[in-house]
C-alpha cells in the first residue's frame, strides 16, 4: 500500500472517529477552554489523567487523537516492567488504600486471575457513564465474551475493559528457509510444522544448514524456546485452573496434562539445540532480527508492530505461517480504573472511548495490535489487506483464523506466579543446570506449590 493512500485511509478514519466523538458528546477542539499541549495553558483548568502501563498498551497515534478530541485533559504515562506494574505496584497502592493510585492502570492477562479476587481495590465500571451514557454492561457485547470475562471481578463488578487480542502465530525469514533449502510459501510452512514435533524437526533441519561458525555465534532458527511453553499451555482447555463453577476454580497444574506436555515440548526443542540463547526484548534479540540471528519466532498480533519497528531494513523477507497445534493466544491485558482514581469520570471517558471498535480497528491498521471487537472481524482491513512488510501476507485474515479457534480458559489468582515457577524449571535444563528433565519438572512443581 503506498504511502500517500496509507494517508488518504488514517485520515478518513480519524474524520470518522471524530464525527463518533462529537456524536458522543465530547468536547470539540474549537470549543474548548483551554489547550493543555501548550505550554502557555493554565494548568488549573487542565485535568490530567494518570496512567500506569506496560510495552504499547497505550499507544501513541490514539493518545494524539484524543487530545485533539479533548484538549482540556492532559494524559500523563508512566511506563514500568509488567511484574513491577501488576505484581507489587498495584498491590501496594490498594494495600494503601488507594493512595497514589493513578487513574488508570493496565493489567496483563497472566495477572488477571489475581486481581479478579481484589475487585475491591478497583472502581466498578458498572456504575460509570460516558458522555454518550454508556456504562461497562452497556459495551459488553462489543467484545469477544472470553475476554471480557478477563476483566470481571469475582463479585461480578467489573473491573477492566479489554485491550486487543494477542492471536498466535509464527512470524518467519522466508529468505533465510529457501537459502538453505526448506519450504518457505506460507502455506508450505504451515503444513510442515503442522504439529510441535514437527516444529521442532523443521528447526534441526535449518540448524543442520548453519555453518560452525554461524552456530558459533549463537546463530539457532527460533530465537528462545522458552516461548513455546505459554503457547502450548495456551493451546489447551485449561491451564492450572478449572471452572467448577465457583469464582475462584479449582487448582489442577498438578494433574493437568497440558501442563506437563507444554514443558516436555519446551524441553524438547531446548535438547534439539534450534534456539538462540538470547533474551527476549534484550538488545542482541532487536539487533538479531535484521542479522537473522534466528529464523522463526513466535509472534502473537502484537508482535508485528514491533518486529517492523526494530527491523526495518527487513521489510519484505518476513512472513506469517500457522502456528503448530493451530492457533493460540500470548498477551493481552484490561484498562482498569484503581481504587483512588482522582479522575474517574474523565478515567472512563477516556477507556470507553480508547478502546471501542473504531479506535481498535485504528491500532490495528497503524500498530497491528489485533481486535478484541469481533464486529471488526469482518471489515476489509483484516479480511482483504496484506501487508507488504511480510512479503503480502493477509496478516488479519491470518489472525482471525487463529483467534476464531481459540477456547476460554480459566485463569485463576495464582496464575502468574505458577507460571514463573515452571519457567524456572525449565530455565535449569536449558542452561544446563539440571540433566534430568523429571528432576526439572518436580522442581517445577515444588515452587509452584509455594505460590499464594
Amino acid at each position: 500500500m503506498s504511502k500517500k493512500l496509507m494517508s488518504l485511509k488514517a485520515a478518513a478514519l480519524l474524520a470518522s472517529a471524530t464525527l463518533t466523538m462529537g456524536v458522543l458528546g465530547f468536547i470539540s477542539p474549537a470549543a474548548a477552554v483551554v489547550d493543555c499541549t501548550k505550554a502557555t495553558a493554565n494548568t488549573n483548568d487542565c485535568t490530567v489523567l494518570t496512567v500506569n502501563t506496560f510495552g504499547d498498551v497505550i499507544q501513541p497515534a490514539l493518545v494524539a487523537d484524543y487530545r485533539k478530541l479533548r484538549p482540556d485533559i492532559k494524559l500523563s504515562i508512566k511506563k514500568s516492567d509488567l511484574d513491577a506494574l501488576n505484581g507489587t505496584g498495584l498491590f501496594t497502592q490498594c494495600a494503601a488504600g488507594g493512595a497514589g493510585n493513578p487513574d488508570i492502570a493496565a493489567v496483563e492477562i497472566s495477572y488477571s486471575g489475581f486481581w479478579r479476587s481484589y475487585p475491591q481495590c478497583f472502581v466498578d465500571l458498572r456504575n460509570l457513564r460516558n458522555k454518550d451514557n454508556k456504562s461497562a454492561n452497556d459495551i459488553k457485547k462489543d467484545y469477544l465474551p472470553w475476554r471480557w470475562e478477563h476483566g470481571v471481578g469475582y463479585n461480578d463488578s467489573v473491573i477492566g475493559i479489554p485491550t486487543d487480542v494477542g492471536g498466535l502465530e509464527v512470524a518467519y525469514r522466508w529468505d533465510l528457509f529457501k537459502k538453505v533449502g526448506l519450504p518457505y510459501k506460507r502455506d508450505e510452512v504451515s503444513k510442515a510444522w503442522s504439529t510441535w514435533p514437527k516444529f521442532i524437526e523443521f528447526g534441526k533441519k535449518y540448524v543442520a544448514k548453519l555453518t560452525a561458525a554461524q552456530k558459533k555465534a549463537n546463530v539457532g532458527f527460533i530465537d528462545n524456546v522458552g516461548t513455546i511453553y505459554p503457547a502450548v499451555m495456551n493451546q489447551g482447555t485449561e491451564k492450572y485452573y478449572r471452572n467448577n463453577g465457583t469464582d475462584q476454580g479449582q487448582l489442577i497444574y498438578k494433574t493437568n496434562k497440558q501442563v506437563k506436555l507444554a514443558f516436555d515440548t519446551t524441553v524438547a526443542a531446548s535438547n534439539a539445540k534450534i534456539g538462540t540463547r538470547i533474551g527476549q526484548f534484550s538488545s542482541d534479540w532487536n539487533v538479531g532480527m535484521t542479522k537473522g540471528t534466528f529464523a522463526a519466532m513466535l509472534a502473537p498480533a502484537w508482535m508485528t508492530s514491533y518486529i517492523k519497528g526494530q527491523s526495518p531494513t527487513t521489510k519484505g523477507k518476513w512472513d506469517i505461517a500457522s502456528a503448530p497445534g493451530g492457533g493460540g493466544n500470548m498477551g493481552g491485558s484490561q484498562l482498569t480504573i484503581p481504587k483512588g482514581s482522582k479522575n474517574q469520570q474523565e478515567a472512563w471517558n477516556f477507556i470507553s472511548w480508547y478502546l471501542a471498535p473504531a479506535q481498535q480497528l485504528k491500532v490495528f491498521e497503524i500498530y497491528g495490535l489485533f481486535p478484541s471487537t469481533p464486529s471488526l472481524y469482518t471489515n476489509k482491513a483484516i479480511t482483504v489487506e496484506k501487508d507488504p512488510f511480510f512479503n503480502n501476507a493477509p496478516v488479519g485474515q491470518i489472525y482471525a483464523t487463529g483467534v476464531k479457534k481459540l477456547k476460554p480458559i480459566f485463569e485463576g489468582k495464582l496464575q502468574r506466579c505458577i507460571d514463573m515457577a515452571m519457567g524456572s524449571a525449565i530455565s535449569l535444563v536449558a542452561n544446563g543446570k539440571e540433566k534430568v528433565p523429571a528432576k526439572a519438572f518436580a522442581t517445577g512443581m515444588a515452587a509452584a506449590g509455594k505460590c499464594k
